[in-house]
């Protein structure tokens, strides 16, 4: 029995040793293939925690930036609605000015009319033609010196027309530029790591921006890289910008953009020691600047035509911002200097202050012409008002002595009207009477006395 059963048992003992192998190797190949996914993922994982980390690092960047666009878009606002408000002022301004200028030509008129027209009405037929051409000559200046400023007051219209213009294309620009402060908030960022070189022609062309924006026109108002050369030394210096003043002034504008190390401390938001390391690099930065600009002395390359300091323009509000906070005395150690610090805000308000003392020198040179003209006008009114009075003087003086002429004509004794009348006594027969004005009622008939004349 037992040897029936041994190979029962050795068959059954080897069927279950080959599916335990069979299972085993099903099972290491499943194991294996979860291995390598579970790797897979892994790594995907891993790539996707490093990417995550590396927008968070960027986070507080661009928050920063976010909320400096958000400034700026709000102060743009601001801006634009204090422009619409002085184009409605301007337009208001223009509307009483062409109303008085209709007021007082509808008066002048009507009073050289009634004047002109009643002294021409009562005298004109004792005028002879010396008198009128003596008249015209009066009158000729006179409406020349009319012509003149109406034209004058005209162009004065035109130009504020031209500077309400100005202002909705400042508005105009303004909205422009709200649209696009996205795009430069990361234009500002490459701008910042970039290259030295880079970040000066960036933060040009952000001042140019500003000064285009306040109205003021290159070549016009300012000059940019204008190359001046030291007589002591020789050496040549060129500032970013010049900006021109009434009376042959100007102004000195630098840009500065070493903010590199302000870069680091808006990213440094979590490491409280490198915030501060990198905020009095950044102060130091500025200050270094400051010195170099002062020993350039700009002012002195224009003398007297320049004021005596020179604005030293940081294109990046907050930036200025923090160093003056670390800093108390940043501004004052500028200031010794003949420096003066400015942010884009600051030297907005300059630029558009400039602007308006260009306006007002504008005004005041046409509004001295229109003095001058008015002057002539007056002068040339009191002339004619003298001529009309010696006219006035002559006329009078010629019916007086139209009337004495015309008494002696008509005596009833010995005027000329009565000797010819006692003619026709002598036969003489006229054509015509005499006017019924000068006849004599009484017309004696006898012979005439041989002694009356």
């Amino acid at each position: 029995m037992t040897e029936l059963l041994m190979p029962v048992l050795s068959a059954l003992v080897l069927g279950l040793a080959l599916g335990a192998a069979i299972v085993y190797l099903g099972l290491r190949r499943t194991a294996a293939r979860e291995a390598r996914e579970a790797r897979e993922q892994r790594e995907a994982t891993d790539k996707r925690l490093a990417q995550a980390e590396a927008a968070a690092e960027r986070l507080p960047v661009l928050e920063e930036e976010l909320r400096q666009a958000r400034d700026a878009w709000a102060e743009k606002r601001e801006q634009a609605a204090r422009l619409e408000q002085q184009v409605a002022s301007a337009r208001q301004r223009e509307q009483d000015t062409e109303k008085l200028l209709g007021e007082t030509r509808e008066a002048m008129t009507k009073e050289f009319k009634l004047l002109a027209g009643s002294l021409l009405e009562e005298k004109g037929a004792l005028l002879g033609k010396q008198q009128k051409e003596t008249l015209a000559s009066l009158l000729t200046p006179f409406s020349e010196t009319l012509r003149d400023f109406k034209t004058k007051v005209e162009r004065s219209r035109e130009d504020d027309l031209k500077a309400r213009e100005g202002l909705i294309a400042q508005i105009r620009h303004l909205t422009e530029l709200n649209q696009d402060i996205g795009a430069k908030a990361q234009s500002l960022t490459n701008a910042l790591r970039g290259e030295s070189k880079t970040r000066g022609i960036w933060g040009e062309q952000v001042l140019l921006k500003l000064l285009e924006l306040a109205g003021l026109h290159e070549g016009v108002n300012f000059r940019t890289q204008a190359s001046h050369t030291e007589d002591d030394s020789r050496a040549r210096l060129v500032p970013d910008v010049v900006l021109d003043l009434p009376q042959e002034r100007a102004i000195i504008i630098d840009s500065k953009v070493s903010l590199v190390a302000y870069e680091r401390h808006v990213e440094a938001r979590d490491d409280e020691p490198a915030r501060e390391q990198a905020l009095k690099e950044h102060c130091a930065s500025i200050r270094r600047h400051i010195k170099d600009l002062s020993e350039k002395n700009y002012p002195k390359l224009y003398g007297l035509k320049s004021v005596d300091f020179t604005l030293l323009f940081v294109p990046i509000e907050s930036a200025l911002m923090a160093a003056s906070e670390a800093d108390k005395t940043l501004a004052q150690y500028a200031l010794e200097r003949h420096i003066a610090l400015v942010s884009p805000n600051t030297l907005f308000t300059v630029l558009r202050t400039v602007d308006y003392i260009w306006r007002v020198e504008k005004t005041t040179r046409n509004m001295d012409k229109i003095v001058k003209r008015g002057e002539l006008m007056y002068e040339a009114a009191r002339k004619f008002g003298e001529h009309i009075v010696t006219i006035n003087d002559t006329l009078a003086k010629a019916t007086e002595a139209a009337r004495d002429a015309e008494k002696a004509l008509t005596d009833p004794s010995r005027g000329l009207v009565r000797q010819a009348e006692r003619l026709r006594a002598f036969g003489v027969k006229p054509r015509k009477d005499m006017p019924e004005r000068l006849a004599l009622d009484d017309s004696p008939e006898a012979e005439p006395d041989a002694d009356t004349p």
